[in-house]
């Protein structure tokens, strides 16, 4: 089994390293691939740090020894949409675990591709806020991952360090001079 972990990780903070450990401790996986978007279709803008620095920041965040920061969607054209990196990923890897948020569950059906996705792989959702009622119109099944819900988000981080305030123990210490600087 192979783990998606996909995102803008903008910037990658321990809410995410959270949800990642939770769910490599429920499914075991034989890869755990955290995939940051290298063009995304939702977040265009001029407060999206650059590739680079967040497949480094992912790198510092997430250790080798269970996750594998992967660079696949910077070979894929266009922007990072996750059908065509799931689609390409199973020309390597079979059965396909899409780790998402609550949040993104609940919009699932207008994602690129929604339905095609959703035959590729399973689902895996962590919580947001978990609001069962959102669920029980769902048709579409998935494994829900028991995680704390954590309150932090990278937009949160990003208006923090604008408005310079200390952001300690949102990020990992490895990365929070870099981007302190990044987006203050």
């Amino acid at each position: 089994m192979t783990v998606v972990f996909g995102g803008a990780f903008n910037p990658p903070h321990v809410g995410h390293r959270i949800v990642a450990e939770a769910a490599y401790d429920l499914l075991k996986p034989e890869k755990f691939l955290i995939i940051p978007t290298f063009i995304s279709p939702h977040k265009m803008g001029s407060d999206i740090a650059a590739y680079d620095k967040r497949m480094k920041w992912c790198r510092k965040t997430f250790p080798c020894e269970r996750f594998y920061v992967s660079d696949i969607e910077s070979t894929l054209d266009g922007r990072s949409y996750t059908y065509n990196t799931v689609t390409k990923l199973l020309l390597s890897y079979s059965d396909v675990y899409l780790l998402i948020g609550e949040d993104s569950f609940l919009s699932f059906n207008r994602w690129y591709m929604a339905e095609e996705l959703y035959k590729l792989c399973k689902l895996v959702v962590y919580p947001r806020f978990f609001d069962e009622r959102g669920f029980l119109g769902s048709t579409r099944q998935f494994i829900k991952l028991q995680s704390p819900i954590i309150d932090i988000s990278s937009s949160i981080i990003r208006k923090s360090l604008s408005l310079g305030l200390n952001v300690y123990g949102m990020v990992d210490d490895a990365i929070y001079n870099e981007i302190k600087v990044n987006y203050k």
